[in-house]
């Protein structure tokens, strides 16, 4: 079908009149209009089996017998979205000859009504109006207390002109956590257009159901009202809780459409370039379920908590409102404390703030609905930020192992935003007085780029930069020339490290290294050491862990906590929360500040994060942030170089003589933060590995 009309013109002429050069009208013009969505030129359209002379002038082929020729012309600028196209029928030659029809003779009208028929065919394809887009969306992982997965998240193949990729290393069917896709492609102006489907079902052979249909929430963009989310092949299943057989909701599907916004000033034309660029307006939908459970026996006598559900991605740095949802038996009777960990003030319920008072929730008793949910405001923060949630059960009422009794049991992440800026390095210490940046950056011509993101929200963002580098800069500049390498290599330096062994077994803060050369005050000291468990288990907070050999097998270690310190980070492939640490440690255990699962052949790695050089004594001793007891002699720490977990790249990166004054050089290039960490980045480009210097 074509993606344009034209309209039908009618003219009134007398029985029997002749036409010929000479006859008034020669012509009718036919107007062509786009569909919404196209655009169309001159250029576009012929006449079927005609000869095209001049350009865009057509003469015989599929028209009938009356028609000398068809000129099409731009009513418009040609292919804008406003144009139409004239289509000019002639009766006869225009130059005033004796001309007519493509027989070159006169025809006479008839006694009835005549229709005359021209065949407008496509010279070239009607152009459709690509407008971009990019939206992340987000849904939860679960699984219970046996590792059972309570729901599957399935996305539908991506519809043309779309690409979906999951950009959770979590398998989003299997585990625990948030789970995100990323969906951006171009859409056809004017028509509503599919963006993805995704289909939510619970897992009915463990009587799982959705309380209510998951809730749809646009969290952030300013595209958000041109979105449409349409749910569809509802499916209940009949199941019993609470005594009460009904229908439970099992599964459902929502399918999201874009209808990109026309006229509409700074949204049309759109602010980015790319469908890429678009994903820095961090568009984000979010699917937010609360799954139960059909009753699953005789539950006893004792009335238990036997879980507590939050969303447990970082809370922006805004604030916002998260629900706590709380479940368990029947008559279960508890309190809900949330504190925030750095000044211990905990929620009050009532004025919905954070107080220095010991606040709680009044004491709840859950009903036959198995569930009681608790709205937290979170407040906006200017730093880093913990929150611990607990339940403090009345008697006789218990709780279950995976329902969080003490601090570090359930723990809410807010950072401040992260700022990540772009330098230059200089190992060769020939650029501005010791530093790259004293003199670069000091320069009218360079300002230098910064990004500012949110901590773990996995929205990505980048900027174009260009930095000029004169030879004036060098410390000794006399008569230097600069020119661009011919291999260039645009890797990023965080701000260097330096690899040195421990001298002994440090037993407090202070301890002894190899040398402590390069090695600075606020400098970070990390370390990795890979244990493997002594015992495997489903969910457990309390782990035993040996030494672990790559290379030997069936191994049964013995017990081993070397290296090990509070505050590590676990991880490995069955572990799917970022943010297990350890709690504490014991003479051969190892507490950890949340539950994970744990595999006798699956060794976990533990890394040392947040530790850092507080003063260099001497060429051989450090003093640490804290005490670094449990380390063994020999072992390789790094100073310097992690400051940060964001994930940063250059792209597009050139450097080029300069037009206007030869003698500089331009470094150009995109800064792209994939992934904003948790604390604030300083990279570098080497300037070696880009710039030559050439000595008269």
């Amino acid at each position: 079908m074509a993606n344009w009309t034209v309209n039908n013109v009618s003219s009134a002429q007398a029985e029997n009149d002749t036409v010929d050069a000479t006859d008034i009208p020669q012509y009718v013009d036919l107007t062509i209009t786009p569909n919404t969505g196209y655009v169309i030129s001159a250029t576009d359209f012929k006449i079927g089996g005609a000869t095209e002379s001049p350009t865009n002038t057509w003469t015989g082929g599929n028209v009938d017998s009356e028609v000398y020729k068809v000129v099409f012309s731009d009513i418009g600028t040609a292919g804008a979205v406003s144009n139409t196209v004239q289509a000019r029928v002639w009766f006869a030659d225009p130059s005033g000859g004796t001309t007519v029809g493509p027989g070159g003779s006169a025809w006479s009208m008839p006694g009835e009504d005549l229709d005359i028929y021209i065949d407008i065919d496509e010279k070239e394809t009607v152009a459709s109006i690509d407008r971009y887009v990019c939206i992340r969306s987000h849904h939860f992982a679960r699984t219970d207390g046996n590792g059972n997965n309570k729901h599957t998240v399935t996305y539908a193949a991506a519809p043309t002109g779309i690409t979906t990729t999951n950009n959770t290393p979590l398998i989003h069917n299997i585990g625990d956590g948030a789970v995100e896709h990323h969906h951006e492609g171009t859409v056809t102006q004017g028509q509503s257009s599919q963006i993805f489907e995704v289909t939510f079902a619970t897992n009915t052979t463990y009587g799982y159901y959705y309380n209510n249909p998951p809730v749809v929430t646009f969290v952030t963009g300013q595209y958000s009202s041109y979105y449409q989310v349409v749910d569809s092949n509802l499916t209940y299943t009949s199941m019993t809780s609470g005594g009460v057989t009904s229908n439970k909701l099992t599964s459902i599907t929502y399918t999201v459409y874009y209808t990109p916004p026309v006229g509409v000033v700074g949204l049309d034309p759109d602010p980015a370039s790319s469908s890429g660029a678009m994903c820095e307006l961090g568009q984000v939908i979010e699917f937010d379920d609360l799954i139960r459970q059909e009753d699953q026996g005789e539950p006893g006598t004792k009335k238990y908590v036997t879980y507590v559900n939050v969303n447990q991605t970082t809370i922006y740095t805004v604030g916002e409102t998260r629900d706590i949802m709380v479940a368990g038996d029947n008559g279960a009777v508890f309190k809900l404390v949330v504190t925030r960990t750095g000044d211990g003030h905990t929620y009050d319920f009532t004025t919905s703030t954070f107080t220095a008072g010991a606040t709680t929730s009044t004491e709840t008793t859950i009903g036959i609905g198995g569930i009681q949910i608790f709205p937290v405001i979170f407040p906006s923060v200017s730093s880093n930020t913990t929150y611990d949630i607990i339940i403090v059960p009345t008697s006789p009422t218990s709780t279950l192992s995976a329902v969080p009794i003490v601090a570090g049991d359930l723990r809410l992440y807010q950072y401040n935003s992260i700022v990540v800026s772009l330098g230059i390095s200089d190992p060769d210490d020939v650029w501005g007085e010791g530093t790259a940046s004293g003199d670069i950056f000091h320069s009218s011509e360079n300002t230098q780029v910064t990004l500012t993101g949110q901590a773990e929200r996995g929205v990505a963002m980048s900027r174009a930069f260009s930095y000029t580098i004169k030879p004036a800069m060098l410390d000794t500049p006399g008569s230097k020339t600069i020119a661009p390498k011919s291999t260039l290599d645009f890797t990023l330096d965080n701000q260097g490290s330096v690899t040195t062994l421990t001298d002994g077994a440090p037993s407090s803060a202070t301890f002894d290294v190899d040398s402590t050369t390069d090695i600075v005050a606020d400098n970070t000291i990390s370390w990795s050491v890979d244990k493997l468990p002594s015992f495997g288990s489903e969910s457990t907070n309390e782990i035993i862990v040996g030494a672990y050999d790559p290379d030997a097998s069936d191994q049964i270690p013995d017990v081993n906590i070397d290296d090990l310190i509070v505050g590590m980070v676990l991880s490995a492939r069955n572990i799917s929360s970022a943010r297990v640490t350890i709690a504490s440690i014991g003479s051969s255990t190892v507490k950890l500040s949340e539950s994970i699962s744990t595999n006798v052949s699956i060794p976990i790695t533990f890394t040392a994060t947040g530790v850092t050089v507080s003063s260099v004594t001497d060429a051989n001793t450090l003093v640490a942030s804290q005490s670094l007891s449990g380390l063994t002699d020999n072992l390789s720490l790094t100073f310097g170089g992690q400051e940060s977990d964001s994930d940063v790249n250059i792209t597009s990166g050139t450097v080029t003589q300069a037009t206007d004054v030869a003698a500089n050089v331009i470094i150009a290039g995109t800064l792209n933060v994939n992934n904003f960490g948790t604390t604030d980045t300083a990279v570098k480009i080497d300037i070696k590995e880009l710039i030559t210097i050439t000595t008269p």
